[in-house]
């Protein structure tokens, strides 16, 4: 049975489709990377799947998480199912900590509201989850603001509050853009560990297809809002399709510093 299913799913602004009829499936313990220029439609399909598309956005199709519809749930339900069975790093974590709460209070946010953690415990349990995705000295990055933490370091605790408790389906939007290679290859192995220690179902979305290529096993190609290509690794390098699949290629391919920097084809 497949754990995420994704049908048909339209978005659109008034007269403006940004995502058209996409359809991809996600079995439990699986990984996809969604791939494609900036303003393709990558993220839109991100916050259709957890719930928090834009109020002027509308979406169509269908989206189904263990066999239930998540398109026709409101609001409530959709809070109640974020953080807790689905949940989402977001590519910019600036922006989406709150700047006037310390990140361990926000880390032990969705630890209170779904597992009804006592604030002590909360807060243990966000200690132990800092040491989790790799910050030093826990105990002082929890009291700390986000402003006070590096971009690296905010990143891990986008990720940190995403897994508190344990979902089943982890969707990763661009944790690596703005971040120095050294600190890019840490946040994805970090990623990659946790994924694969908690068995969770991964949508990790990029522009970067060396960075796909070592995060998931099959390949979604975005461009103009639609999926125009969907493979395996190794099919994709070794065989593309569509033109602007082998145009990713020839350049992954033609960049010496990406290229030497993650191993093509293979995951983390």
């Amino acid at each position: 049975m497949k754990f995420l299913e994704v049908n048909n799913l339209t978005v659109s602004f008034g007269n403006k489709v940004v995502v058209d009829n996409a359809s991809f499936e996600l079995a439990a313990g699986e990984r996809l990377g969604i791939i494609g220029e900036s303003g393709s439609g990558k993220t839109m399909i991100a916050l259709a799947v957890i719930g928090l598309l834009p109020d002027s956005a509308t979406a169509s199709g269908s989206i189904r998480l263990a066999g239930e519809e998540l398109l026709t749930l409101n609001d409530q339900q959709m809070s109640a199912r974020r953080g807790n069975q689905l949940a989402m790093v977001f590519q910019e974590p600036l922006t989406a900590l709150n700047p006037l709460m310390r990140v361990g209070k926000q880390i032990a946010q969705p630890l209170r509201n779904h597992k009804k953690l006592s604030r002590n415990a909360g807060l243990a349990r966000a200690i132990a989850l800092c040491t989790a995705v790799g910050l030093p000295d826990p105990e002082h990055i929890v009291r700390a603001y986000p402003h006070q933490l590096s971009g690296g370091q905010r990143q891990r605790i986008g990720l940190a509050i995403a897994i508190a408790c344990s979902p089943k389906l982890l969707i990763v939007d661009e944790p690596t853009t703005a971040l120095d290679v050294s600190v890019q290859k840490e946040v994805l192995k970090t990623i990659n560990d946790l994924v694969q220690q908690q068995g969770t179902s991964l949508v990790f979305i990029s522009h970067d297809l060396p960075v796909v290529s070592t995060m998931s096993e099959n390949i979604a190609v975005m461009r103009n809002g639609e999926i125009v290509e969907q493979a395996n690794i190794s099919a994709l390098f070794n065989n593309p399709h569509h033109e602007y699949s082998k145009k990713l290629v020839d350049l992954a391919r033609a960049t010496e510093n990406k290229f030497n920097r993650f191993t093509i084809g293979s995951t983390a």
